[in-house]
């Protein structure tokens, strides 16, 4: 099975909705540079930062979390 990263998932999403770190950053909240630590894998997103990411893209925490879950799901 095909196991997909969180950070690979937003990136994905970032990039599928054609946003910039700080075009997303100014939608959710976040610092741009702490999107990009979230892409990258450095820093694991709070439960705050889980939210905004669910709520700006319309998805469930269990697709953002669950690395069984594809991409296109």
């Amino acid at each position: 099975m095909l196991m997909i990263t969180f950070p690979e998932k937003i990136k994905y999403l970032r990039e599928k909705n054609n946003l910039s770190t700080r075009e997303l950053s100014i939608n959710i909240g976040i610092s741009h540079s702490q999107i990009s630590k979230y892409e990258a894998g450095i820093h694991i997103p709070s439960l705050s930062a889980l939210r905004a990411y669910a709520k700006f893209f319309q998805v469930s925490y269990d697709f953002l979390c669950d690395e069984n879950i594809k991409k296109n799901a």
